[in-house]
């Protein structure tokens, strides 16, 4: 069975101020110790039929010329197939020239770019240390060397964020030619700057007027939006996101890395301490038919395309139309969810209440 490889990175230049991720101030000595530990969790599970790579973060560029090219070599030696999707993720203001030309030496060929948003007022509050013509000249460099498969994140609902802001910044993500681009609603999670600065979420409502601003900007402008909150080019979608939302097989390796192997579900621990001494996994959670078809359902209604009927029928021994049949009447007569091709998916109109409709539907 073919499977997606996930390495996290969880060192920064700087720590944004929303991030609730597992992540450090760079240091080069601990970076060094933590590949060390990265590769020995690599080669003590066997990786294997990897179909995908994406290192994400953290910031994987933060990483200095020697310990990229210490990292990209082993995954290319180890796991590196022709046209394989791979995916590194990258900020504007430590991504070299030099490091862009490492990734082709090494088979990256998707770059996923954190930018959130371009207004310098914002960027200022994230406490992130890019501008707008550092993200042009990236996309210029990357393009040069024959990246042009780009992401760029957005988000929206930043404090004394406006309609205006985000739609300024959202013409001129589609002015840079990108293929891809995930949004973000902002969370204000515990242990971040913006909580300890007391910042309030923006209300419901507020939420889904900027929502359906970004679905309407970027249909008129030729992205589809083949997930909730991502939206490509056609043939542009993210391949390695795909396996989690079609509920297939995945290896997380690094600090607070997420897996789904042989159907058990585990997650690394977040300590660093631990995680540089062996000591990785958090916890587990095996699963029996029932829990597998939970998640089939619950990534698989993220998905535009929704659930395909005859594929979840022939997997659960089921028949999805019967066995849920008065939940799936109440929301069809209700025009949360329809059928279309096959699929069970979420009414166009209805995807920002997706959360609502899911546990309609599963409790």
């Amino acid at each position: 069975m073919e499977r997606g490889l996930y390495i996290h990175i969880p060192f920064c230049d700087n720590i944004c101020a929303y991030c609730d991720f597992a992540k450090f101030f760079y240091n080069e000595n601990l970076v060094d110790q933590y590949l060390d530990a990265l590769i020995n969790e690599i080669e003590d599970r066997k990786c294997n039929n990897v179909c995908s790579i994406y290192i994400g973060g953290g910031t994987p560029s933060s990483l200095n010329i020697n310990q990229l090219e210490k990292l990209l070599s082993y995954l290319n030696t180890n796991f590196y197939k022709k046209d394989i999707p791979f995916t590194i993720e990258a900020n504007c203001e430590n991504l070299s020239e030099e490091k862009i030309i490492l990734f082709n030496k090494y088979g990256v060929n998707r770059v996923s770019l954190g930018v959130q948003s371009f207004n310098d007022e914002l960027i200022k509050r994230m406490n992130r240390k890019h501008n707008f013509d550092m993200v042009v000249n990236t996309i210029s460099l990357l393009k040069k060397h024959h990246i042009d498969n780009i992401s760029c994140d957005l988000i929206y609902g930043l404090p004394n964020e406006t309609k205006e802001i985000l739609l300024d910044d959202i013409k001129k993500l589609i002015n840079l030619d990108i293929k891809h681009i995930s949004t973000y609603a902002l969370q204000v999670s515990k242990h971040t700057v913006f909580y300890n600065q007391k910042i309030i979420e923006a209300s419901e409502d507020k939420y889904r007027e900027f929502y359906d601003l970004i679905v309407e900007e970027l249909f008129k402008n030729g992205f589809s939006r083949y997930e909730v909150s991502n939206f490509s080019k056609p043939g542009y979608e993210s391949f390695h996101n795909l396996i989690y939302w079609l509920n297939k097989e995945y290896y997380g390796v690094g600090l607070g890395a997420s897996s789904y192997i042989d159907s058990v579900r585990f997650d690394n621990t977040k300590s660093l301490n631990k995680y540089l001494t062996g000591e990785r996994v958090l916890n587990k959670e095996e699963l029996d038919i029932e829990d597998k078809e939970f998640y089939e359902l619950m990534l698989g209604l993220r998905l535009s395309k929704g659930i395909n009927i005859n594929e979840f029928n022939n997997k659960y021994n089921k028949d999805i139309l019967l066995d849920y049949k008065d939940k799936l009447d109440s929301l069809f007569n209700r025009g949360l969810i329809e059928l279309k091709n096959n699929h069970i998916r979420i009414t166009d109109d209805n995807v920002f209440i997706m959360d609502y409709v899911l546990k309609e539907l599963l409790f």
